[in-house]
């Protein structure tokens, strides 16, 4: 029987495997927060929360993941060429996407613009130094954008607008 030791505890064979899958679900579930600002892994944890099919575009020195949920919401998360997610863009009828998958630690800064009872049809921006949040809802169809001004790609002077599928 063939054993593994990782600093003094030793798991044989076949447990090795489940051993070491765990250590991965659990490394997982720690960075389950962190997309907007995270790192370009912490969006194959956002995909697997929020059930959604993934696809991704090379666009110059950053790349677009698109997550098209179940309900036919689409989220876009994008992540520059040092791994990091500068922006998030959200669009879904009925409801926004579980906005803390999303924000991770800039979620409170979500929760302030978007906190008070407002008409059907609403928009709220979000301006502080690092952060742009910019959100709408209209007709009950949600989207909004939020990103990190300096973490954005040299080849970007400005953010990438709410993408079509959301118009």
């Amino acid at each position: 029987m063939i054993n593994k030791h990782i600093q003094g505890v030793s798991v044989p064979g076949v447990a090795w495997q489940k051993f070491a899958v765990g250590m991965v679900i659990a490394a997982l579930s720690l960075s389950a927060h962190a997309t907007l600002g995270g790192d370009a892994h912490s969006v194959i944890v956002d995909q697997a929360a929020l059930h959604a099919a993934i696809s991704a575009d090379v666009v110059g020195d950053y790349t677009d993941y698109r997550l098209a949920l179940t309900d036919g919401g689409v989220v876009h998360e994008f992540v520059n060429a040092s791994g990091r997610v500068f922006e998030v863009t959200w669009s879904e009828m009925g409801r926004r996407p579980d906005m803390g998958q999303l924000l991770g630690s800039y979620m409170t800064h979500f929760a302030r613009t978007s906190g008070k009872p407002r008409p059907v049809d609403r928009h709220a921006d979000r301006v502080e130094a690092g952060l742009e949040i910019h959100s709408a809802v209209r007709n009950r169809y949600f989207t909004g954008s939020a990103h990190l001004p300096t973490a954005l790609p040299e080849s970007l002077h400005h953010p990438i607008s709410v993408p079509a599928e959301a118009q």
